[in-house]
């Protein structure tokens, strides 16, 4: 009897274990929050810095949707981004919420930051604000 017992919780617990999780969303990653602030974020950084002579090295792991387009426009502009630690600008992009539709967008850049307010209206996003840059 013990032994159907001990079979039946094995095999429950598999079961479990493979059960896949689900994925969470960064904020970042929703449409077209996501496509707006890559664009500007790119947009913003190639107006403050020589995007060709600018080396950035994310501060984590850069993979989520928003991550990869991120990387992806700001390599367009000129940047060079490099995944393992070498010369350059220590980078990371952040996009918080503050209140309902609204968002803060920060980026790190060395010792350098911008930020700006986003906001996210249904099918749209824009701009709440100039960036601020402070050093």
């Amino acid at each position: 009897m013990k032994g159907r017992h001990f079979l039946a919780l094995a095999a429950a617990a598999l079961l479990v274990a493979c059960t896949p999780l689900m994925k969470t969303a960064a904020v970042a990653d929703r449409d077209p929050l996501r496509r707006a602030v890559v664009d500007d974020v790119a947009e913003g950084m190639g107006q403050i810095f020589e995007a060709a002579n600018t080396t950035l090295i994310p501060s984590r792991t850069m993979s989520g949707p928003f991550d990869t387009a991120l990387v992806a426009a700001l390599r367009r502009k000129g940047f060079r981004v490099e995944s393992s630690p070498s010369q350059g600008e220590v980078f990371d992009c952040r996009v918080d919420p503050i209140e309902g539709l609204m968002y803060r967008v920060t980026v790190h850049v060395g010792k350098g930051e911008l930020s700006r307010l986003w906001v996210l209206d249904g099918s749209s996003a824009y701009a709440g604000g100039a960036w601020v840059r402070r050093e």
